[in-house]
């Protein structure tokens, strides 16, 4: 009967922790969706802000006062893409990208922010070289 008085508390702390815990990670896991879901319907209607991962069609990219213009595609269904935030320096033809914005009733992916996805792999400088300003990037 002792036994039952101290495990009892302790489940529902366990219990709330964990309760607790997942709602936490729930709130930051960040999806999105690729362009065949987001045409299937995936984002509800057209207006609703949106998260869109795929690549950089080669040769759709055009710079446009204010931004650039890009198909966005996953292999089997490509989005236009309208982004008027900053252009990140990494971002190229054929590259990894995910935008966030608004779907528009004209098909298109007005996005304002732009993440692109870059390799992993680290090359330090060569011995004896030191890294200039112009190797870091815009700061």
């Amino acid at each position: 009967m002792r036994w039952i008085r101290i495990a009892l508390p302790l489940v529902v702390i366990v219990a709330g922790l964990g309760w607790i815990l997942a709602r936490g990670l729930n709130g930051s896991l960040v999806y999105f969706l690729t362009p065949t879901e987001l045409l299937r319907g995936g984002a509800g209607a057209p207006g609703q802000q949106v998260r869109v991962g795929g690549q950089v069609v080669p040769g759709s990219a055009t710079d446009m006062p204010g931004g650039v213009r890009f198909m966005l595609s996953d292999g089997t269904t490509t989005v236009p893409v309208v982004d008027t935030g900053e252009i990140p320096p990494l971002f190229r033809q054929g590259i990894g990208v995910i935008v966030e914005g608004q779907y528009g009733t004209d098909g298109v992916v007005h996005a304002t922010t732009l993440f692109v996805k870059h390799s992993a792999d680290y090359r330090p400088p060569a011995p004896g070289v030191t890294p200039t300003v112009a190797d870091l990037g815009p700061g």
